[in-house]
């Protein structure tokens, strides 16, 4: 048997993002706003977003942050 995760339908994740929506995430990050706002702000799950963080770091498209995904 195999594993997938999130394939759980109690998870009910989106994983795509407009060119708007990366955009809004990277002035976010950068403005220093929690993980968790950021998924305030963009009406997204904060695991969307945490993954939307992993995904965009792997990829070197955004730095680390001093306080990490806690933003100021």
């Amino acid at each position: 048997m195999k594993y997938h995760l999130f394939e759980d339908k109690k998870f009910n994740l989106k994983f795509d993002f407009t060119e708007q929506e990366l955009e809004d995430f990277v002035e976010l990050w950068k403005g220093d706003i929690s993980a968790e706002n950021i998924a305030t702000k963009m009406k997204r799950k904060p695991l969307e977003i945490g993954l939307l963080i992993i995904d965009r770091a792997e990829m070197g498209l955004i730095k680390q942050r001093p306080r990490g995904i806690d933003g100021l």
